[in-house]
């Protein structure tokens, strides 16, 4: 958001979509990954990682090649003003409708757990209220406070892993054999369609200071989301089982509530939770800032800060009707957010990078 002069490292963006990738990983790995891919899901984990090189290594060469300061004037140098527009457009509601989508996700996830009669309208605000604050402030503290949670949720994983192993069955994961490698395929769309949200967070991009680094912090924050969610696979899987896993509603927090240390400590889920917490409040806090960015390239906006308070309430309103439990949110998921997700983070930017190269961009 270069509006007000502010800068970012690469780095430091990278930290917010992976923090923001860490809310729909906890769920999706080990329930639609294990559904589709069984125990061998975690094989999908690897192949989608190979996939995320690439996709950082294509943005690096179209970025360094045309010189674009994020992704529409990227779109513009390449496919023209019209479509980019267009495009624009497109981006621009899915922000939106994500970021409603993942604050209702969060109220939904409280009140099946911990915190049953409370009223969703007061959860979403509480959210909100808190993702308002992140997007009006600056972008630097913003990356800041991500950079400080994915430190600290390397060690929650960590821990998760060293205290759950002795209750993980890792028979449950093997073997694979070929007869798995159409499921396995399967599982990797499904985090790839997560993991691009790489591209959403490139509308951000006028923030950026140094763009040469998108190699090295890529693969790096790759290898880091990769390891994360083989953890949450192998923690849910090892304990539940693929099956059980497939039917719980919230598998990975399901299999945390089991964890024991020592026979001391036998509550480890209100630490998940918190955490769980931290990466909602960056993913819809970063559609949210996407959207607004987004409004203010289409309509040249000199203050577009002021539109943080109302986009807000008009994600609070989606929020409240875009389901009414955590079912539908999960059928939303399967049936569009899915499916969206990989057109616009993952098969739109090849689209595009294939046209760079056809008219000799990069």
């Amino acid at each position: 958001m270069q509006y007000d002069n502010r800068k970012i490292s690469i780095r430091q963006l990278l930290a917010i979509v992976v923090i923001a990738t860490f809310a729909p990983i906890i769920q999706v790995v080990p329930k639609l990954v294990g559904g589709v891919a069984g125990g061998a899901g975690w094989v999908s984990i690897i192949l989608a990682f190979g996939f995320f090189v690439l996709f950082v290594l294509m943005w690096k060469l179209v970025f360094t090649k045309t010189s674009a300061s994020d992704l529409y004037d990227l779109f513009c140098k390449i496919v023209g003003k019209f479509i980019a527009k267009i495009l624009l457009i497109a981006y621009g509601i899915w922000s939106f409708v994500l970021s409603a989508f993942y604050a209702r996700a969060f109220a939904e996830r409280f009140l099946t757990t911990i915190l049953p009669n409370t009223p969703t309208s007061f959860l979403l605000i509480l959210l909100l209220g808190f993702a308002v604050i992140l997007t009006y402030g600056k972008l630097e503290s913003f990356a800041r406070f991500a950079e400080l949670s994915l430190y600290l949720f390397g060690l929650v994983f960590v821990f998760l892993l060293a205290t759950a192993t002795p209750a993980i069955d890792f028979t449950r994961m093997l073997p694979v054999t070929t007869m798995d490698a159409v499921p396995i395929l399967r599982g990797s769309l499904i985090i790839i369609a997560i993991w691009g949200y790489l591209t959403f967070g490139l509308f951000l991009g006028d923030g950026i200071a140094d763009w040469q680094n998108l190699k090295k912090q890529g693969i790096k924050n790759g290898i880091f989301l990769a390891i994360s969610a083989l953890i949450v696979f192998i923690i849910t899987i090892g304990i539940l089982g693929a099956n059980w896993a497939t039917r719980a509603e919230l598998p990975f927090f399901t299999a945390v509530q089991t964890i024991r240390i020592l026979n001391i400590v036998e509550r480890l889920e209100a630490l998940f939770l918190t955490f769980w917490v931290i990466a909602d409040l960056v993913i819809v806090s970063l559609f949210l800032s996407v959207f607004i960015n987004i409004l203010r390239k289409l309509f040249a906006l000199k203050k577009p800060k002021i539109l943080t308070l109302p986009s807000a309430a008009g994600v609070y309103i989606l929020a409240m009707i875009i389901a009414n439990n955590l079912f539908e949110l999960n059928r939303f998921s399967i049936d569009i957010a899915l499916p969206v997700n990989l057109l616009l983070g993952t098969i739109i930017p090849i689209l595009i990078f294939i046209i760079a190269i056809l008219r000799k961009k990069c």
